[in-house]
């Protein structure tokens, strides 16, 4: 009797704001997300910083209409295309493979505008549309933060420092020089710095590992467990980073030369 009553009376924990529960018992130290977070966003705030009177530093038209074209790509690539990859084939419980064709959206932002934050910008309109068509807004604003920091976030730190250089063999990006014609060119020792074709790997490993840690890693290492009061061990959470990390490595250098030439034709 006295175990019937104590079913009765007993709830289950309830979300305190938005569908959010606040849930700090996770696996990743809230402070750790938080210096994170904050990091990225001071850096992003100075990469923007306003030049020659514009105001998103050195954003062009252009870069807004990738980051809307491929924020596009995306919401048709994971509501529609992605679900259906594994009725094809088998999936492991270690790693969601159709990952790939959001790893490779999310590299061909970066590559097409090569401006920091135009990965982070996709993410957040992408995240926009799907809160708008299916998601609703529960648990916002965690998840513009999750989908932008987790998913994009040393993408953009990386575009930093490479900028427009990125998927290409220049470790700096080819300065353009005018004619006498006044066509623009490139040419000579300082419109074409040395190649280093490696460099082009790096960019596609670098995002491609980061983008596939993000559910395993941060969603289950914090973001889940935060917002909805997920619990994993940190055995299967330690375990599912580690062969996501290892893929998303293989992925993004594979998918890097393809990135490298679809900004060749681009451009």
């Amino acid at each position: 009797m006295e175990s019937i009553m104590f079913a009765t009376t007993t709830t289950k924990p309830q979300p305190l704001w938005n569908g959010v529960y606040f849930n700090t018992n996770t696996i990743i130290p809230w402070p750790v997300v938080l210096i994170f977070v904050a990091l990225y966003f001071v850096l992003l705030a100075w990469a923007w910083r306003p030049k020659e009177g514009r105001a998103f530093g050195k954003f062009r038209t252009v870069d807004f209409v990738y980051v809307a074209l491929v924020a596009a790509l995306l919401l048709v690539y994971n509501f529609f295309i992605s679900p259906l990859i594994p009725k094809i084939g088998s999936i492991t419980t270690y790693f969601y493979y159709p990952l790939i064709g959001e790893i490779f959206l999310i590299q061909l932002a970066a590559a097409l505008s090569g401006r920091p934050g135009v990965a982070g910008l996709t993410m957040f309109i992408y995240t926009l549309l799907s809160d708008i068509v299916h998601y609703g807004f529960g648990g916002e604003p965690f998840w513009f933060i999750y989908e932008m920091t987790a998913y994009a976030g040393l993408t953009d730190l990386w575009l930093i420092y490479r900028g427009e250089a990125i998927f290409t063999p220049y470790l700096r990006p080819p300065k353009v020089l005018a004619t006498d014609g006044g066509e623009a060119q490139t040419g000579g020792e300082e419109a074409a710095p040395p190649r280093r074709r490696w460099i082009i790997f790096v960019d596609g490993i670098i995002s491609g590992a980061w983008a596939s840690l993000a559910y395993p890693f941060w969603w289950r290492g914090f973001w889940g467990t935060f917002v909805t009061g997920y619990v994993t061990s940190v055995q299967f959470w330690a375990v599912t980073s580690a062969a996501a990390l290892g893929a998303g490595i293989v992925m993004g250098a594979v998918l890097a030369p393809l990135v490298y030439y679809i900004k060749q034709v681009a451009a």
